[in-house]
Protein backbone atom coordinates (compact mmCIF):
# COMPACT_ATOMS: atom_id res chain seq x y z
CA UNK A 1 0.00 0.00 0.00
CA UNK A 2 1.38 3.74 -1.02
CA UNK A 3 1.78 5.94 2.30
CA UNK A 4 0.68 9.63 1.65
CA UNK A 5 3.31 12.48 1.81
CA UNK A 6 1.08 15.49 0.95
CA UNK A 7 2.16 19.42 1.50
CA UNK A 8 -0.92 21.96 2.42
CA UNK A 9 -1.05 25.14 -0.45
CA UNK A 10 1.07 26.99 2.22
CA UNK A 11 3.73 24.88 2.84
CA UNK A 12 3.94 24.07 -1.30
CA UNK A 13 4.27 28.37 -1.56
CA UNK A 14 6.89 28.10 1.19
CA UNK A 15 8.88 25.41 -0.92
CA UNK A 16 8.77 26.38 -3.94
CA UNK A 17 11.87 28.27 -5.64
CA UNK A 18 11.29 30.85 -5.32
CA UNK A 19 9.02 30.94 -2.70
CA UNK A 20 5.67 32.31 -2.85
CA UNK A 21 4.27 34.74 0.21
CA UNK A 22 1.06 33.44 1.48
CA UNK A 23 -1.64 36.46 2.48
CA UNK A 24 -2.60 36.72 6.28
CA UNK A 25 -5.36 34.00 7.04
CA UNK A 26 -4.31 32.10 4.14
CA UNK A 27 -1.76 30.09 4.75
CA UNK A 28 0.09 33.08 6.66
CA UNK A 29 -0.52 34.55 10.27
CA UNK A 30 -2.80 37.18 10.48
CA UNK A 31 -4.31 39.63 13.28
CA UNK A 32 -6.76 37.76 15.19
CA UNK A 33 -10.14 40.14 15.32
CA UNK A 34 -13.02 38.81 17.30
CA UNK A 35 -16.54 40.24 17.56
CA UNK A 36 -19.86 39.39 20.13
CA UNK A 37 -23.02 40.64 20.60
CA UNK A 38 -26.34 39.24 22.18
CA UNK A 39 -29.81 39.12 21.74
CA UNK A 40 -33.09 39.23 23.82
CA UNK A 41 -35.01 36.20 22.54
CA UNK A 42 -38.98 36.13 24.01
CA UNK A 43 -40.75 32.92 24.25
CA UNK A 44 -43.14 33.88 21.81
CA UNK A 45 -40.72 34.45 19.74
CA UNK A 46 -38.82 31.05 19.81
CA UNK A 47 -42.17 29.49 19.57
CA UNK A 48 -42.60 31.24 16.09
CA UNK A 49 -40.51 29.96 13.16
CA UNK A 50 -38.85 32.41 11.39
CA UNK A 51 -38.10 34.63 14.12
CA UNK A 52 -34.75 36.18 13.29
CA UNK A 53 -31.76 37.08 16.05
CA UNK A 54 -28.75 38.77 14.54
CA UNK A 55 -26.32 38.89 16.40
CA UNK A 56 -22.80 40.57 15.33
CA UNK A 57 -21.44 42.34 11.96
CA UNK A 58 -18.60 41.42 10.14
CA UNK A 59 -16.48 43.03 6.98
CA UNK A 60 -17.47 41.07 3.95
CA UNK A 61 -14.10 40.46 3.18
CA UNK A 62 -13.66 38.57 6.47
CA UNK A 63 -11.38 35.77 6.49
CA UNK A 64 -13.63 33.56 9.13
CA UNK A 65 -11.88 31.49 11.68
CA UNK A 66 -14.28 30.27 14.39
CA UNK A 67 -18.37 31.15 15.37
CA UNK A 68 -19.62 30.68 18.54
CA UNK A 69 -23.41 30.35 19.45
CA UNK A 70 -24.58 30.01 23.26
CA UNK A 71 -27.42 30.59 25.30
CA UNK A 72 -28.39 31.49 28.54
CA UNK A 73 -30.95 29.43 29.57
CA UNK A 74 -32.80 26.90 27.78
CA UNK A 75 -34.94 28.36 24.81
CA UNK A 76 -37.34 24.89 24.50
CA UNK A 77 -38.31 23.39 28.04
CA UNK A 78 -40.51 20.50 26.69
CA UNK A 79 -38.89 17.59 26.69
CA UNK A 80 -39.46 16.96 23.02
CA UNK A 81 -37.33 19.70 22.27
CA UNK A 82 -38.20 20.19 18.58
CA UNK A 83 -36.35 23.79 18.30
CA UNK A 84 -34.27 23.86 15.13
CA UNK A 85 -32.03 26.60 14.64
CA UNK A 86 -30.44 27.59 11.53
CA UNK A 87 -26.94 29.45 11.68
CA UNK A 88 -25.85 32.16 8.69
CA UNK A 89 -24.87 35.47 7.31
CA UNK A 90 -26.98 38.21 6.02
CA UNK A 91 -26.15 41.07 4.55
CA UNK A 92 -26.28 44.58 6.91
CA UNK A 93 -29.78 46.55 6.68
CA UNK A 94 -27.88 49.69 7.48
CA UNK A 95 -27.75 52.44 4.90
CA UNK A 96 -24.78 54.32 6.17
CA UNK A 97 -21.81 51.17 6.94
CA UNK A 98 -20.87 51.03 3.01
CA UNK A 99 -23.05 48.02 2.26
CA UNK A 100 -24.81 48.96 -1.35
CA UNK A 101 -28.76 49.98 -0.79
CA UNK A 102 -29.17 46.95 -3.67
CA UNK A 103 -28.07 44.14 -1.21
CA UNK A 104 -28.98 45.41 2.10
CA UNK A 105 -30.71 42.53 4.62
CA UNK A 106 -30.49 39.92 2.06
CA UNK A 107 -29.33 36.69 2.58
CA UNK A 108 -26.78 35.26 0.06
CA UNK A 109 -27.78 31.73 -0.84
CA UNK A 110 -26.33 28.60 -1.39
CA UNK A 111 -26.66 28.34 -5.36
CA UNK A 112 -22.67 30.75 -4.42
CA UNK A 113 -23.27 32.78 -7.32
CA UNK A 114 -24.12 36.26 -5.87
CA UNK A 115 -27.60 35.48 -5.82
CA UNK A 116 -29.83 36.31 -2.35
CA UNK A 117 -32.79 35.91 -1.07
CA UNK A 118 -35.34 37.79 1.61
CA UNK A 119 -35.39 36.51 4.92
CA UNK A 120 -39.20 36.73 4.73
CA UNK A 121 -38.41 34.28 2.20
CA UNK A 122 -35.17 31.85 3.13
CA UNK A 123 -35.51 29.97 0.58
CA UNK A 124 -32.10 28.41 -0.26
CA UNK A 125 -30.50 30.58 2.46
CA UNK A 126 -27.15 30.22 3.01
CA UNK A 127 -27.00 28.74 6.78
CA UNK A 128 -23.61 28.19 6.27
CA UNK A 129 -22.94 27.96 9.92
CA UNK A 130 -25.34 24.68 9.81
CA UNK A 131 -28.14 24.05 12.12
CA UNK A 132 -28.29 23.71 16.05
CA UNK A 133 -31.12 21.43 17.88
CA UNK A 134 -30.51 22.03 21.65
CA UNK A 135 -29.77 19.01 23.47
CA UNK A 136 -31.59 19.11 26.59
CA UNK A 137 -34.66 20.74 27.31
CA UNK A 138 -33.47 22.06 31.01
CA UNK A 139 -29.95 23.54 30.15
CA UNK A 140 -28.84 26.46 28.44
CA UNK A 141 -27.00 25.97 25.00
CA UNK A 142 -23.20 25.51 26.00
CA UNK A 143 -20.73 28.33 23.79
CA UNK A 144 -20.47 26.18 20.75
CA UNK A 145 -17.80 26.57 18.14
CA UNK A 146 -20.04 25.79 14.42
CA UNK A 147 -17.43 27.30 12.26
CA UNK A 148 -17.53 23.54 10.21
CA UNK A 149 -21.52 22.97 11.24
CA UNK A 150 -22.38 23.23 7.67
CA UNK A 151 -19.92 21.60 5.82
CA UNK A 152 -21.14 19.53 3.18
CA UNK A 153 -21.80 19.43 -0.55
CA UNK A 154 -22.18 23.68 -0.36
CA UNK A 155 -19.72 24.70 1.40
CA UNK A 156 -16.20 23.31 2.65
CA UNK A 157 -12.80 24.02 4.87
CA UNK A 158 -11.58 26.32 2.17
CA UNK A 159 -14.97 28.58 1.62
CA UNK A 160 -15.29 28.83 4.74
CA UNK A 161 -11.53 29.53 6.51
CA UNK A 162 -9.29 30.17 3.41
CA UNK A 163 -10.71 32.70 1.87
CA UNK A 164 -12.57 36.24 2.17
CA UNK A 165 -16.56 35.10 2.97
CA UNK A 166 -17.65 37.41 -0.23
CA UNK A 167 -15.67 34.85 -2.55
CA UNK A 168 -17.15 31.65 -0.93
CA UNK A 169 -20.72 33.43 -1.63
CA UNK A 170 -19.28 34.00 -5.35
CA UNK A 171 -19.74 37.30 -5.82
CA UNK A 172 -18.54 39.74 -9.17
CA UNK A 173 -18.27 42.40 -10.83
CA UNK A 174 -20.82 43.61 -14.35
CA UNK A 175 -17.89 41.86 -15.72
CA UNK A 176 -18.70 38.88 -14.28
CA UNK A 177 -14.86 38.54 -12.69
CA UNK A 178 -14.86 37.94 -8.85
CA UNK A 179 -15.27 41.19 -6.66
CA UNK A 180 -16.39 42.25 -3.31
CA UNK A 181 -19.17 43.45 -3.16
CA UNK A 182 -18.34 45.30 0.42
CA UNK A 183 -20.16 46.24 3.85
CA UNK A 184 -20.67 44.32 5.98
CA UNK A 185 -22.67 41.09 7.16
CA UNK A 186 -24.52 39.95 10.13
CA UNK A 187 -24.32 36.82 11.80
CA UNK A 188 -27.93 35.42 12.60
CA UNK A 189 -29.65 32.76 14.30
CA UNK A 190 -33.17 31.90 12.35
CA UNK A 191 -35.92 29.85 14.24
CA UNK A 192 -36.56 27.10 11.22
CA UNK A 193 -38.46 24.53 13.42
CA UNK A 194 -40.60 27.02 16.57
CA UNK A 195 -40.42 25.94 20.21
CA UNK A 196 -43.24 23.53 21.66
CA UNK A 197 -42.28 25.54 24.83
CA UNK A 198 -39.82 28.50 24.69
CA UNK A 199 -38.13 30.11 27.38
CA UNK A 200 -36.91 33.71 26.96
CA UNK A 201 -33.08 33.99 26.82
CA UNK A 202 -29.91 35.67 25.52
CA UNK A 203 -28.27 34.25 22.68
CA UNK A 204 -24.77 35.37 21.94
CA UNK A 205 -22.76 35.36 19.08
CA UNK A 206 -19.36 35.33 18.71
CA UNK A 207 -17.10 35.57 15.45
CA UNK A 208 -13.15 35.60 15.23
CA UNK A 209 -11.85 36.32 11.41
CA UNK A 210 -8.83 37.80 10.06
CA UNK A 211 -9.16 41.03 8.03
Amino acid sequence: MAVDAVKSTAITNLDATPYIPNSAGQGASGRLKSIDGFCAATATGLQSAGSVYKLCRIPTGAIIKSVNIATDKAPDVTASNVLSLDVGLVFSDSTIDGTQAALQALIPTTANTGGTVTLATYTAANKIFGNINPASATLALLPTDLVFNGIGSTYNFLGITQQPIWQTFGFTDGRGSPADPNGFFDLYVYVKTAATTGQACNIYGRVAYVY
